[in-house]
């Protein structure tokens, strides 16, 4: 029930000087995979979660980034989707991920879990990856020791039907949110 080891993509291009949110920028859909159970936390970040960890309480303002461009995002009729891999037990990152997953959610984002230990991911990637309107996937790699992204690269010979494929079966596979949250 492991996803499937990273297939070499022959013509891969590193991020240059193009900011992140410029690299994520589309235009109608917006499907990203994520299949770590711990991401680095850094940052204002950072304080927050270690006091989560101690208290189980993390208070995200209405006004926090993340919200905002979301909001943004989700203008104009735009589809934001977003499934999470989860291997039990939950690490203390994916608790403290998951409360602002719970706003993400009530403010339109399809965002699903797929738990591996009740469903089969066979057939899914071991990385994450990002498929902006149906034609641009970006890979990330991440360290294994902390989570960090060491690269995100823009994929410019993708065979777009494979990363089709794996976003089909793992909204298919996935649970929404919420009703993961309620299964506990």
């Amino acid at each position: 029930m492991r996803p499937v080891d990273m297939i070499h993509e022959p013509d891969v291009v590193q991020e240059t000087a193009t900011g992140y949110m410029d690299l994520m920028a589309f235009k109608r859909t917006s499907f990203r995979f994520q299949s770590c159970q711990r991401y680095r936390v850094g940052g204002v970040e950072k304080a927050a979660f270690e006091t989560f960890k101690q208290t189980g309480v993390y208070e995200l303002a209405q006004d926090d980034p993340r919200l905002l461009r979301q909001r943004t995002q989700l203008s104009g009729g735009r589809v934001l989707q977003r499934v999470q891999l989860v291997v039990p037990p939950l690490s203390d990152y994916l608790r403290f991920a998951f409360v602002y997953f719970d706003h993400f959610a009530r403010a339109g984002e399809d965002l699903r879990i797929l738990d591996v230990s009740k469903m089969d991911s066979d057939g899914l990637p071991n990385h994450d990856f990002v498929l902006l309107d149906d034609e641009i996937v970006i890979k990330f790699r991440h360290s294994s020791e902390d989570g960090s992204v060491i690269g995100r690269e823009l994929m410019t010979n993708a065979d777009l039907a494979r990363f089709r494929g794996y976003r089909d079966r793992a909204l298919e596979l996935a649970v929404p949110f919420g009703e993961y949250q309620e299964r506990g």
